[in-house]
């Protein structure tokens, strides 16, 4: 418009420029709206949906009491509506929100071509509980191998199942990780990985013990959730990168994330053809009628350098973020700082909170002493996440606890 149109407008000035702003504001808001919309829904569907979480949100807060809520944080109103769950002026997030912003701004020398962009993460505790008593993946070989009525467990795998039971609650036994999946290895035998993933699904239904208001398969940290969400509408490839058994992760995280089969890296139990018999996999070729099933064997566990190994026979590509809990995931996030052709960051979630889940504030103390000095940024569960699991969620310990 000229300056000679603009005077001899009827309108004021002023009054177009308020009429403008209204506009835009409308403008982002909606735009905002749909970007937070699951893909098919509606726009009148979508409004529903914002208002419930919305509402989901203030009474989490409520329901949790942190000690501060909301997501002052970010600078935008994309990023502030991103991190809800989390507390505000988290010095953490803001870490990692600076460090996205600078790998994709194009101006900057720290920019990072998307097809390098590579994200890592733990699950059991970094993404979701492990704390009902033991992780997810131990809970379903103990069900499986005790309380399904279609099989039959052999006196060794039930003794470590048993083990697993009896120890609920108490100090995780000695070598467990080992036992466990040898166990599982032997349990599932003969199943085909759908299989496996079937009676996963069943079990994700059963109550998360140790917590009231969540099942096994609801128990994600909401913040986590978050921060996988955020990368991805950056442009970040997410992988999940665990010693839990691969197939066991995919059903875990179906309808939970948005990450592909192909992008969950587990520790591996061995296969076979169902007419393969003894022959050897390089001797047999499989036949129309055939299945792949388990075969009883054990590939050795997924972590600490063995995932790095992964990282590097699988990915092919070098993470510049990666997100871990304990020492088994040191090796993975000392490898992504020492990438040198983009600084990368490394985060670990730290159980300090002793409130809303089964913290130890001593071990916490030494564990955050420890990650600060090799380079980590951690992410306090008490501090930094204004919710953990959400709305109705609690801690309700069992009797053991109280024992």
């Amino acid at each position: 418009m000229s300056h000679q149109h603009a005077a001899q407008s009827a309108f004021p000035t002023r009054f177009i420029f308020a009429m403008c702003s209204i506009f835009l504001a409308a403008s982002l808001a909606g735009c905002a709206g749909q970007q937070g919309a699951p893909a098919g829904t509606t726009a009148s569907e979508s409004s529903a949906s914002d208002a419930t979480a919305q509402e989901s949100s203030a009474s989490n807060a409520t329901a949790q009491e942190p000690a501060t809520s909301g997501a002052a944080v970010p600078e935008t109103a994309q990023t502030a509506a991103d991190f809800d769950a989390w507390t505000a002026d988290s010095a953490s997030l803001r870490a990692l929100v600076d460090y996205v912003q600078s790998a994709t701004d194009e101006s900057s020398d720290s920019f990072i071509p998307p097809e390098e962009r590579i994200a890592v993460f733990d699950l059991d505790g970094t993404l979701m509980c492990e704390t009902y008593p033991w992780c997810f993946e131990y809970m379903v070989f103990a069900d499986y191998a005790l309380n399904n009525p279609d099989y039959n467990a052999p006196e060794d795998v039930a003794a470590v199942a048993q083990e697993i039971v009896d120890s609920a609650w108490d100090e995780k036994p000695n070598g467990m990780s080992t036992r466990q999946a040898s166990a599982a290895a032997v349990a599932y035998a003969g199943l085909t990985p759908q299989e496996l993933e079937g009676y996963v699904e069943s079990f994700k239904s059963s109550p998360a013990e140790g917590f009231s208001g969540m099942t096994r398969g609801e128990a994600w940290y909401r913040p986590m959730l978050q921060v996988v969400t955020y990368l991805q509408k950056n442009d970040f490839d997410v992988y999940v990168v665990t010693a839990t058994e691969r197939n066991i992760v995919r059903a875990l995280v179906a309808g939970a994330l948005d990450v592909d089969p192909s992008h969950v890296i587990g520790t591996e139990y061995g296969y076979t053809a169902t007419g393969q018999g003894d022959q050897e996999d390089t001797d047999y070729t499989f036949q129309p009628g055939d299945r792949m099933v388990f075969d009883g064997s054990y590939e050795g566990e997924n972590a600490k350098t063995s995932k790095v190994d992964a990282i590097v026979r699988e990915i092919g590509r070098r993470p510049v973020l990666a997100f871990g809990n304990s020492s088994g995931d040191a090796s993975m996030l000392s490898y992504v700082l020492a990438n040198e052709e983009h600084p990368g960051m490394a985060f670990m979630v730290l159980a300090d909170d002793t409130e809303r889940e089964y913290g130890d504030a001593k071990e916490a103390a030494e564990d955050r002493a420890d990650w600060e000095e090799k380079g980590y940024t951690v992410f306090s569960m008490r501090d930094d996440f204004a919710t953990i699991y959400g709305e109705n969620v609690e801690k309700a310990p069992v009797k053991a606890t109280a024992e």
